[in-house]
């Protein structure tokens, strides 16, 4: 059974504890609003099980604004770059509908990733920051905002299609890639996936996923699913609230892809997209209160002030 909309954290209006976080944020970080509201929040909201949740957060916040300017995030999708060409024509990524919540249906296919160019170019460090380019393309398709009372959907469905996988694509080489995949991009994007699958599993895969799971924090892998194929996937896919309207053709079901290669080329000449800026924050709205209630409070003694200026004069 999928769950209901509401009921999903990720649509919860912020919390006073969440609105705290925020704000001492501000006062903590001074390039803070390098990122966007969305990604602060995800932020917050993506450490708080961490033991010493603030400390974790500060930490990690200052770790992605670092990363975002050593990469150029902002600049990915609209600046022509031979490394992004490059990456974007050996690492075959789409997606397709949304389930039930809104949530982008989002397929790479391990037939599509060409791992010995892409490592024959890049180092890890280089590969990190280049496949950035694709979240950030799914961050602008996805229009991202955090609301004061109802959010819109801000994570993904992540779905990893290992069909032809075979041990020689589980080289310690490629294993680099799929951490890369799984575990870098997680913790530079927190908080962005609703639930990750990896479809038409077979046994070799299966046998080595303990080697994976290790780079896997708790909370990934409570909403991660090893699966199979065919007919019993696509029952699974809409036990998760996925219709089948929503699941791409090649694992059986209905929907055309669109191309994140193709989207961030028709950018480039179209202009470059901007992620929606987000709806005024709880904290933002109380200070603009409290300024306008400053101001009232000014002006209206200054009418005062008038008013017992004229008698005086009579």
């Amino acid at each position: 059974m999928s769950e209901d909309t509401h009921a999903l954290p990720e649509f919860k209006p912020l919390t006073d504890v969440e609105k705290g976080i925020y704000k001492k944020l501000e006062d903590d970080i001074p390039n803070l609003h390098f990122l966007s509201e969305t990604l602060i929040f995800q932020c917050i909201r993506g450490w708080e099980t961490e033991d010493n949740r603030y400390d974790a957060t500060v930490e990690n916040v200052k770790r992605i604004i670092a990363f975002r300017q050593k990469a150029r995030c902002t600049e990915l999708l609209s600046e022509p770059s031979e490394d992004v060409d490059f990456f974007l024509e050996h690492w075959g990524s789409e997606i397709y509908g949304e389930d039930v919540h809104g949530h982008y249906f989002w397929l790479e296919q391990v037939t599509t990733i060409h791992a010995p160019e892409l490592l024959g170019r890049f180092d890890d460090e280089h590969m990190k920051d280049t496949r950035s380019v694709l979240m950030e393309a799914l961050e602008v398709k996805k229009g991202n905002a955090i609301a004061t009372s109802v959010n819109t959907p801000h994570k993904h469905i992540y779905v990893m299609d290992l069909s032809g996988v075979t041990f020689g694509h589980f080289s310690s080489s490629v294993k680099r890639v799929v951490k890369n995949v799984i575990v870098e991009m997680g913790n530079l994007y927190p908080e962005s996936v609703h639930k990750m699958f990896f479809v038409n599993a077979p046994f070799v895969f299966r046998a080595i996923w303990g080697m994976i799971t290790p780079w896997l924090h708790p909370v990934t892998k409570e909403k991660t699913y090893i699966l199979g194929g065919g007919e019993k996937l696509l029952k699974e896919f809409e036990a998760a609230g996925i219709p089948r309207a929503s699941v791409p053709k090649v694992l059986g079901g209905q929907a055309e892809p669109i191309s994140l290669k193709s989207l961030i080329e028709g950018w480039r000449v179209s202009g470059a997209p901007v992620t929606p800026p987000a709806i005024k924050t709880e904290v933002e709205k109380e200070v603009e209160k409290e300024e306008e209630g400053q101001k009232e409070e000014e002006v209206q003694k200054e009418m005062v002030e008038e008013g017992e200026g004229g008698k005086s004069e009579s």
